[in-house]
């Protein structure tokens, strides 16, 4: 067998080594041309890695803010449905509380305590609302309800209840538990100090998300619908007149607190606004920080393509003197 020549070998050592430069360089193309941005970023900017490093930078911030704002915005857009809730279950018993016409018989003023003690469930609930698995309305224990069961609340106020107290005795004991120092922070209000650090969401923006289910408008609905649930328990059952009377006290004070509920969720409202600003000027930044890094790294779609056909041409070639090559190491074998 006759051995191949030297000179062959060295030509087709430096035929391969064309021919993986010609395939690297036309990836790098090829990646290019998807990417619309160059592979050599620092070259593209001169060397200046502080103005490349700076635009990412900014973008990696301003995509931090954005996440923020969306979360904060999911979060206080919750607490703002179940206050709606809370607002419209609030004013139908103020209305309904008032009217003469239901205490006009036993039954209709059985009915209108069961419609207390409803309405104060339903609220409870809404108040124990969670979002992903954190409750919304208990501040820094968001781990746990932001209300103790209304069952427990009212086996709680009941035991202090005196046997023969009146109207205005069950009114008053039931005012001072939820009252500011009352039982209600130790008994009824499971969750914890409201979330006093601000949050950053970029450019001077900053948000403290302190409702809890303590607000003092939200202590005023529990307690005027507690002071009617309370009267399922058997207070005031041999005097109607008695029961009447709480049950109309209740459904004017509903309409106040209903009132008070409102300027709560003006600030909520406030807040809402903010973060929505908040995440436009984020939003803003990305956009802007991006279209400035693209400008920067983009590439001539058509020069790149250009670049990209001359080297598809010289691998060719290559392919091709190699093939010629081969024929010619074959020849001389024969």
């Amino acid at each position: 067998m006759k051995p191949l020549a030297l000179g062959d070998m060295a030509r087709s050592h430096l035929l391969r080594q064309n021919s993986n430069s010609v395939k690297r360089q036309m990836t790098s193309l090829q990646h290019e041309l998807i990417s619309g941005q160059v592979n050599d970023k620092l070259r593209r900017t001169g060397g200046e890695a502080a103005l490349l490093a700076s635009l990412q930078r900014s973008m990696s911030m301003s995509k931090t803010n954005q996440t923020n704002a969306v979360t904060i915005s999911t979060f206080l857009n919750a607490q703002q449905e179940a206050l709606n809730r809370v607002s419209d279950i609030t004013k139908d018993k103020a209305a309904y509380l008032i009217r003469p016409e239901l205490f006009s018989t036993d039954d209709r003023l059985s009915g209108a305590v069961d419609r207390a003690d409803a309405a104060l469930r339903d609220i409870t609930t809404l108040l124990n609302s969670s979002l992903g698995g954190k409750s919304i309305f208990a501040g820094r224990n968001s781990d746990s309800p932001a209300l103790r069961d209304v069952d427990g609340m009212i086996s709680s106020i009941v035991s202090i209840i005196p046997a023969d107290a009146d109207y205005q005795t069950i009114d008053q004991v039931v005012s001072d538990w939820f009252a500011p120092g009352g039982a209600f922070e130790l008994e009824g209000y499971m969750g914890g100090p409201e979330k006093a650090e601000a949050i950053s969401l970029g450019d001077g923006y900053n948000l403290r998300l302190d409702l809890t289910a303590s607000d003092t408008a939200i202590r005023s609905i529990l307690a005027e619908l507690t002071k009617g649930a309370v009267l399922k328990q058997g207070l005031l059952s041999d005097q109607p007149d008695q029961q009447r009377l709480l049950l109309r006290n209740i459904g004017a004070n509903l309409f106040s607190a209903a009132s008070a509920l409102q300027l709560t969720q003006e600030h909520l409202g406030i807040k809402q606004a903010y973060t929505e600003e908040a995440r436009t000027e984020a939003d803003a930044s990305y956009t802007s920080s991006q279209i400035a890094l693209n400008e920067l790294l983009a590439v001539d779609e058509y020069d790149v393509a250009s670049r990209l056909q001359d080297a598809m041409a010289r691998l060719d070639k290559i392919y091709l003197m190699t093939a010629r090559l081969s024929r010619l190491s074959l020849s001389e074998y024969l």
